[in-house]
């Protein structure tokens, strides 16, 4: 929980350095996405806050998390047609996404920095970052279509 805690201070932190007031609502956003490790939506979020936060709408949700993508407090993940996903970035990672059932898991790498050096060798580029996804079938996908395949 220490853990936690450090990384909701950090991202406030963050905020306050731009000068970005923090209401309930705020407030209340910024601790579900610090907490999870779901990658949420912005209607999952809502849905989260809805019946426990006063005056939150889903226009509230959307536009926060605009703003904590814009500051660079959290990462929206973009995956085809799907909602798009947000993820507090407190630790360089990339992801592993079920192309099934749309679930996002954190992958974390320790040679991140070795991948960007290559990609400036290969190709002459000044790297500023990465977003790798790796795309496949999550175990519980996997379960359910080999009971599918038994029946």
């Amino acid at each position: 929980m220490a853990m936690v805690d450090g990384r909701y201070a950090h991202a406030r932190e963050l905020l306050q350095q731009h000068h970005i007031r923090m209401t309930p609502q705020r407030n209340a956003i910024l601790k579900i996405l610090v907490h999870s490790h779901a990658h949420p939506t912005a209607e999952a979020v809502y849905n989260q806050l809805k019946t426990q936060v006063e005056d939150i709408s889903i226009a509230t949700v959307y536009n926060n998390l605009r703003l904590f993508t814009e500051l660079g407090v959290i990462q929206e993940l973009k995956y085809g047609n799907e909602p798009s996903h947000f993820d507090y970035v407190s630790v360089r990672h990339f992801h592993v996404v079920c192309q099934q059932c749309g679930q996002v898991v954190d992958v974390f790498y320790p040679d991140l920095e070795k991948i960007e050096r290559l990609v400036t060798n290969l190709t002459g580029y000044e790297t500023v970052g990465n977003n790798i996804e790796v795309y496949g079938i999550c175990p519980d996908c996997q379960r359910r279509q080999a009971h599918l395949d038994a029946t």
